[in-house]
């Protein structure tokens, strides 16, 4: 077997002579003039900071330096708060301004909303746009108005009768839809009395229900032209408006203002009705019209009203739909007429 080389081998001593004997073999070789052999360093690259190239600065100078720095840190700090500040007084300019603004810009639509004198140039312009705009084609007029939640149905298709509806409601409401529908009073031909009256525009929208027409929780409208004696010898025509809001229980009733007959054609009347009429209870088998286009076929039994006094038959009935439509406004839940 190998013998094992120990680990714990001690050091090889160098003697005294040796030493010597190499410091003189190394004075040999250098050259005369003392320098060496090796060549002079490089300089640094440009990207090394020069404070590696030049020598360290002794404490008071960098104490110096410290100061320097430390002053000019506080500069800047003081610098950076007052940019901020006036950045943040100039936001703060901004948003005083923004706010005066729109609170200028509230207070003025306040103002408008508010001021009744706008209020009627507003509505007086809209009116007279829509004035131009019926003037040049007077079928624009249901058009315009027609809509809303408003919603009538009239037992008639006269001119006289849906068209004073129509006008009446849209003055009132601003935007309603009114349509016409022929119905049959059921009473005599020329009703006598308040009563009559009454009973033949009731009737009229009965008739409609029972047919299935309309329905029964439509908005009707009826109107029935009937005469009565107001004073002895003196008769009068006049109209029963009605108006039916079965989903909201309102029932009203009015009257046209009297127009006045001349006596002759009530005489007439009475002599064209036979005595076995079988609803002589109710009125006469004659209209008043009737009677007036016989004794003047220039007049017609359409608008003799106009004939006989100046105001046909549908000016009398806008004036009164328009106190029904108001009376039906105040009756009415404010959601629908909001």
């Amino acid at each position: 077997m190998m013998e094992e080389t120990s680990s714990d081998e001690q050091p090889e001593m160098v003697t005294r002579e040796e030493v010597e004997q190499a410091e003189k073999e190394a004075n040999a070789q250098s050259p005369p003039d003392g320098r060496t052999s090796f060549p002079a360093p490089k300089p640094l690259p440009s990207f090394f900071p020069n404070s590696y190239t030049t020598n360290t600065p002794s404490r008071s100078m960098q104490s110096g330096n410290s100061r320097q720095e430390s002053a000019s840190t506080q500069s800047e700090s003081k610098s950076r708060v007052a940019s901020l500040s006036s950045v943040n007084r100039k936001r703060a300019h901004m948003d005083d301004d923004s706010m005066s603004s729109t609170y200028q810009t509230s207070s003025l639509l306040s103002w408008i909303s508010g001021n009744s004198l706008v209020s009627k140039v507003v509505e007086k312009t809209k009116s007279s746009v829509e004035s131009v705009i019926t003037t040049l084609d007077p079928g624009m007029k249901e058009v315009i108005r027609t809509g809303g939640d408003i919603n009538i149905v009239v037992t008639s298709c006269k001119d006289s009768k849906l068209g004073a509806v129509r006008e009446a409601f849209q003055q009132v409401f601003g935007l309603a839809t009114v349509t016409g529908q022929e119905s049959e009073s059921g009473t005599a031909a020329q009703p006598v009395g308040y009563t009559a009256g009454l009973k033949g525009a009731e009737e009229r929208i009965q008739h409609l229900r029972r047919s299935s027409t309309i329905s029964d929780e439509q908005v009707s409208v009826s109107i029935e032209g009937f005469i009565v004696e107001l004073l002895p010898d003196k008769w009068y025509e006049m109209s029963c408006i009605v108006l039916q809001d079965p989903v909201n229980h309102i029932d009203l009733q009015t009257f046209s203002q009297p127009t006045p007959i001349p006596t002759q054609y009530i005489h007439s009347a009475q002599d064209q009705t036979p005595s076995d009429y079988p609803l002589r209870w109710a009125g006469l088998s004659v209209s008043i019209g009737q009677v007036i286009e016989q004794a003047n076929p220039h007049i017609g039994h359409v608008d003799w009203q106009r004939a006989l006094v100046g105001v046909d038959r549908r000016e009398s009935l806008v004036l009164a739909l328009r106190s029904m439509a108001y009376l039906y406004s105040q009756k009415l839940p404010t959601s629908m007429i909001s």
